[in-house]
């Protein structure tokens, strides 16, 4: 049967992964791909698993053959990064049902950082700069192997069991990440922009231009949105989210610019790209630098935070 005349695209409780993972249940679904939970009767744990649905890309058999390579290139791209605050992958392949691709990797157990915001409201300095630290840590360690995230943003940075002394901030999705080297297959058509408009910064939307310095501005925002509970662009039209990125009209409070935290803010959110920190590493240190206490704080009084 022809990718084409495929119908099923989820997956059943019960149903079986490779003689090994046993389906348990849907824990949510987005963009092309469905996560589930499972369990693995080898070792006795539970995991997730990440399935692609190639019928969302059309019946174009490019589309679908590029969607398969950059999904199944997202685990061999995440398994190649040794940090605590990136989420592990153990095993990845083709479904013998369907032929849609998968990926099995750690069971997470808690929230992505945008639900807390738009949960909780802002965050509390005090919690999440460091948190934060051991997130740009871990794009650093991307960034040592050449791999440059591209979809950077609150919900893509996952709080894993929050309030317990496992606590550990994840970053995940390396579904449209880009591999600096000459051998990387170019997996989208030729002017197709990827990621999320309000997280674009100025060169990849003007010359699709992809650095590490794309993923210091991302986090740059990103952490904008902990600390205020709101988006540094909130236009949701592509054209004019891209026009304010390509102005520098980001919606950052004055007080945080006066605060300590403003030089970083301010580098890690330049127009220029060559202006902002060269990687997350760096982006790290200048902010573990920063004195929670002297930021200012839009949590919420008496809101609890882990």
């Amino acid at each position: 049967m022809s990718q084409k005349t495929k119908k099923k695209t989820g997956l059943e409780r019960g149903e079986r992964i490779r003689n090994r993972y046993i389906v348990e249940g849907e824990l949510g679904q987005g963009g092309f791909a469905h996560v589930y939970s499972a369990r693995d009767e080898v070792i006795e744990r539970t995991v997730a698993v990440k399935v692609l649905d190639v019928q969302g890309f059309g019946s174009d058999d490019e589309d679908q053959k590029r969607a398969r390579k950059r999904f199944l290139r997202e685990a061999r791209v995440a398994a190649r990064i040794a940090h605590p605050s990136v989420v592990d992958i153990y095993d990845f392949g083709l479904l013998e049902s369907t032929d849609a691709p998968f990926i099995v990797m750690e069971f997470l157990d808690g929230d992505n950082l945008y639900n807390q915001i738009y949960g909780k409201g802002a965050l509390a300095p005090s919690w999440l700069l460091p948190n934060y630290c051991d997130v740009l840590d871990a794009l650093g360690e991307a960034h040592r192997e050449d791999i440059i995230h591209k979809d950077l943003k609150p919900g893509n940075i996952f709080l894993n069991r929050p309030g317990t002394r496992r606590e550990v901030w994840k970053l995940v999705d390396f579904g449209i990440a880009h591999i600096n080297t000459t051998s990387d297959a170019r997996l989208t058509k030729k002017g197709f922009l990827s990621g999320t408009p309000q997280y674009l910064p100025p060169e990849y939307i003007q010359a699709q231009e992809v650095s590490t310095q794309m993923d210091v501005y991302q986090m740059g925002l990103t952490l904008v949105e902990a600390l205020t509970g709101s988006p540094a662009i909130s236009e949701r039209k592509p054209f004019k989210a891209a026009m304010k990125h390509i102005e520098g009209d980001l919606d950052v409070p004055q007080d945080l610019w006066d605060s300590p935290l403003g030089p970083v803010l301010e580098r890690a959110l330049a127009i220029e790209r060559d202006d902002r920190f060269p990687t997350a590493l760096e982006f790290a240190d200048a902010l573990a630098e920063v004195d929670p206490a002297s930021v200012p704080s839009r949590a919420r009084a008496g809101a609890h935070q882990p």
